[in-house]
């Protein structure tokens, strides 16, 4: 038997207070399997009390049918701990450690049997394998966004253009809705997104960008949706969550998303639809639930009519469409940006430079083809380069390029241009043969900006685009 003294001690606690407060299944035996000591636990698991186990012998009881086998009766067999699961009369499933203790002499003393309901444990260890699972894709998160590196965000609304703009993505932020960002590249699409983000019920879960006309088409679909070890040559030896898992609970910023691949418009649409991703190489799907924001500098409408953009895909991603305006037409914005970067670029350096009027009219009157993009780089190279305080800024791009002004096509030579037609054609080729010289006019007018061109021309840029590929082509042929 073993021995149970009471302590007096306030501070300790007898092996009797033990055994009656352990979670586990406790069962003590001698050498030959009589029972000589059960706790609380064992009773509830076994549906069986006390006085029906203390005393009787463990092959009593697994003749009387209270569990299948005993696996004390086989650590005393094997004199060494033995692990395996029995099963009671009630269809429980206990895993059981049994070890013996023994003396100096070696003899076997007693078997401490302690047992835990299988099913509680496995659900344990599901529990642990979620959470392994949830601290991983936050680690994932993590290294996805230091990868990215931190870039600058302004958020700049002087001008009544981007005052409204703010306005209407104050009404939709807090919203679940998809949004659809147009605007000419450099305008601000990602900040505009990420400030949605912020004012939205997933501000405080993860927001993801990815940037379709960066990552290689070979590459966008494992990088989107993951790939299982083993799924492909070169792929990680552990297998990759993709970034729609990782947005899962967040937003995901799906920028350039006029140049994903038509396969990938469908699984795109696939996921929208039924809020499930399936790895490259797996068998099973995973539910995921995320905010869709994405960006375009292209025209889809367009695009949907070349069938180089998916229709019901582009329906299902334009609900609520926002345009960012170009810097040219936002003056005010030019001023208040020139001043936060330059105020950026002093303190990081420790300068104390300031605009000459000169520099500063020459900005209003400059086009910006590259938006507030070169702006912060224009502004930080001359806060480098510039030996005195005050920033004198004089190049002929600048003074002879002002903002908003068209090519003069009313005097002079270039009023007019020569094409040859073919002679009894039909009037659709002959049109399109009028379109093209007349767009490679206008090139030739703005020195080739393509962003001035679409302008004067009230067309999308990526409309030059394929109208300069045409004629290029015509020219070689």
């Amino acid at each position: 038997m073993i021995e149970t003294k009471k302590s007096t001690d306030s501070n300790t606690y007898s092996l009797e207070e033990v055994m009656d407060n352990s979670y586990d299944s406790i069962f003590v035996t001698d050498a030959v399997g009589n029972i000589l000591m059960v706790n609380p636990t064992a009773e509830r698991l076994l549906n069986l009390s006390s006085t029906k186990m203390v005393g009787k012998n463990i092959r009593e009881l697994v003749e009387h049918g209270y569990w299948d086998k005993s696996i004390a009766l086989e650590a005393i067999e094997k004199r060494a701990t033995v692990t395996g699961v029995i099963k009671t009369r009630d269809g429980i499933n206990l895993m059981c450690t049994c070890r013996p203790l023994f003396d100096n002499q070696g003899n076997i003393t007693m078997v401490i049997s302690n047992s835990r309901d299988r099913d509680t444990l496995v659900k344990l260890a599901q529990t642990l394998d979620k959470e392994r699972e949830l601290v991983q894709r936050y680690k994932d998160e993590v290294q996805y966004l230091r990868e990215q590196g931190v870039k600058n965000q302004y958020l700049v609304a002087e001008s009544r253009a981007m005052k409204n703009l703010l306005l209407e993505a104050n009404s939709i932020g807090p919203t679940e809705t998809s949004v659809l960002l147009h605007g000419e590249s450099g305008t601000g699409k990602e900040i505009l997104a990420k400030y949605i983000y912020s004012i939205s019920r997933r501000a405080k879960e993860a927001f993801i960008t990815v940037n379709c006309s960066a990552i290689p088409e070979n590459l966008i679909e494992a990088e989107l949706f993951g790939y299982e070890k083993g799924s492909f040559t070169g792929a990680d030896a552990k297998g990759k969550p993709g970034l729609f898992e990782l947005a899962d609970k967040g937003t995901i910023f799906l920028d350039e998303i006029g140049e994903m691949p038509l396969v990938l418009q469908a699984k795109l649409l696939r996921v929208l639809e039924n809020g499930e991703v399936r790895r490259i190489g797996g068998t099973t799907s995973k539910k995921v639930n995320f905010r869709l924001i994405c960006a375009t500098n292209r025209d889809l409408n367009m695009m949907v009519a070349d069938r180089t953009f998916r229709e019901d895909l582009f329906y299902r991603i334009n609900v609520v469409p926002l345009q960012v305006a170009p810097l040219r037409e936002r003056p005010e914005d030019i001023m208040a940006l020139s001043d936060m970067f330059l105020k950026e670029l002093n303190k990081k350096y420790g300068f104390d430079k300031v605009f000459s009027s000169e520099t500063l009219n020459g900005f209003l009157n400059y086009s910006w083809p590259g938006n507030v993009r070169e702006l912060r780089n224009l502004i930080e190279r001359l806060a480098i380069t510039t030996r005195n305080r005050v920033i004198d800024y004089q190049v002929e791009e600048m003074t002879n390029l002002p903002r908003n002004q068209e090519p003069n096509l009313s005097h002079g030579e270039k009023e007019t241009f020569r094409i040859n037609l073919s002679s009894k054609a039909p009037l659709r080729k002959i049109m399109g043969q009028v379109e093209q010289e007349y767009i490679k006019n206008i090139l030739q007018e703005c020195n080739g900006c393509v962003s001035e061109a679409a302008r004067i021309l009230g067309i999308d840029r990526s409309a030059i685009y394929r109208k300069v590929q045409v004629v290029s082509l015509r020219d070689r042929e």
